[in-house]
């Protein structure tokens, strides 16, 4: 059932998805620098074709716009439960 702020527990459960969501970006982060070893990796070689190079840089883009969309949530989403009295 989801949170209503009508509820008690609501701030305790919203803290959950904050943490929930504070995980998703250090999973972000992690996924990040693997790219940046893999994109070290095929500037090293040399041999990668072009549009590889340019695949992992737009996967790493995303996983930075992705992580500032959901540390923005995160901040947003504590913020409501401290309103809420959390």
């Amino acid at each position: 059932m989801p949170s209503s702020p009508d509820k008690p527990d609501a701030p305790q459960r919203i803290a959950a998805r904050v943490e929930l969501l504070r995980s998703d970006v250090r999973r972000l982060a992690d996924c990040a620098e693997r790219l940046r070893r893999i994109e070290a990796e095929l500037e090293e070689g040399g041999a990668a074709p072009p549009w590889l190079r340019e695949s992992v840089r737009a996967h790493l883009d995303a996983c930075a716009v992705a992580a500032a969309d959901l540390t923005e949530a995160e901040v947003r989403l504590s913020r409501y439960a401290e309103r809420l009295g959390g």
